[in-house]
């Protein structure tokens, strides 16, 4: 009887709720036609209310099913290595050389809406060296260094290590979608680590964004390429076999500006338009 009441003393909520409704209906139908039908059709069954958020069981997904069948046959590519695996679900993590019952976590991953693996081919051509700015260890704060005038802060170091390009193969939860786009990891002898991206973001001295793949083909050559591309051919087709679609670069870069991202997601926060890699592909804060 209340709830009765309530609608029929709120005619202007009834009105407004489907008004709203109609609203993100008019958006869906003028804003996605870019879209291919299966990318659409998954957006609507998945988020049908417009908002992206991390509401969904991820124990229940179709990708635990398959998860064991496609973990083994990346790790079966001739001439390939399963570098890095990444699971969906966040929590604090130990570098190598830390100890998980005595140290504090060196990171704390955020949970997101995918589980990602690196993939990278077997040679030379595939590994390159680096460095990263660190902070000296703390057995080599004496009262010496303090004496020669360092402070109380470590003194920053270099810190080398080996990277390797591969392919970032990330593969959704929400949808039976992945994306496949190159990319690099690099272990640092503190035992550190840095994790395959998605996407990439590095750009040249001009501020000009860097293709990765133009910019491989440019420095390690024509050969190494082709060994990159008939990996991926490889990776694609194990995804396919599993059921599962790999976006193309064309298609996960279309706006589906009628979604906007959860409060508890990154791509909410950020206020951004949200893309079709961000309806699949996205992290809680």
């Amino acid at each position: 009887m209340d709830r009765c009441v309530s609608v029929l003393a709120n005619p202007q909520l009834v009105m407004s709720t489907k008004a709203r409704k109609a609203k993100a209906s008019s958006h869906r139908g003028t804003q996605s036609r870019g879209l291919r039908r299966d990318v659409q059709e998954a957006i609507d069954r998945v988020w049908p209310d417009g908002i992206v958020e991390l509401s969904f069981d991820s124990d229940e997904s179709y990708f635990y099913e398959v998860y064991s069948k496609l973990s083994r046959a990346f790790r079966r590519i001739r001439d390939g290595r399963l570098v890095q695996e990444r699971e969906a679900d966040g929590g604090p993590i130990w570098w190598d050389q830390s100890d998980p019952e005595e140290d504090p976590p060196d990171e704390i991953e955020r949970s997101r809406s995918y589980h990602l693996f690196f993939i990278s081919p077997e040679g030379k051509a595939f590994t390159f060296e680096t460095e990263a700015e660190g902070f000296a260890e703390s057995e080599f704060m004496t009262e010496e260094f303090e004496e020669a005038g360092w402070g109380e802060d470590p003194p920053v170091i270099q810190i080398p290590g080996i990277g390797r390009t591969g392919w970032v193969v990330a593969v959704s939860l929400v949808a039976p979608f992945a994306v496949i786009e190159l990319g690099d990891v690099v272990a640092f002898e503190d035992g550190s680590t840095t994790e395959a991206a998605v996407e990439s973001h590095e750009e040249t001295a001009d501020g000009e964004p860097i293709i990765p793949e133009e910019h491989f083909q440019k420095s390690r050559g024509a050969r190494a390429y082709k060994t990159l591309v008939s990996l991926r051919a490889k990776i694609s087709g194990i995804l396919e076999k599993c059921g599962i679609t790999v976006l193309p670069a064309e298609e996960w870069r279309k706006p589906a500006p009628w979604l906007r991202g959860g409060e508890d997601t990154l791509i909410g926060v950020e206020g951004k338009t949200i893309r079709v890699l961000d309806a699949f592909f996205f992290e809680e804060l």
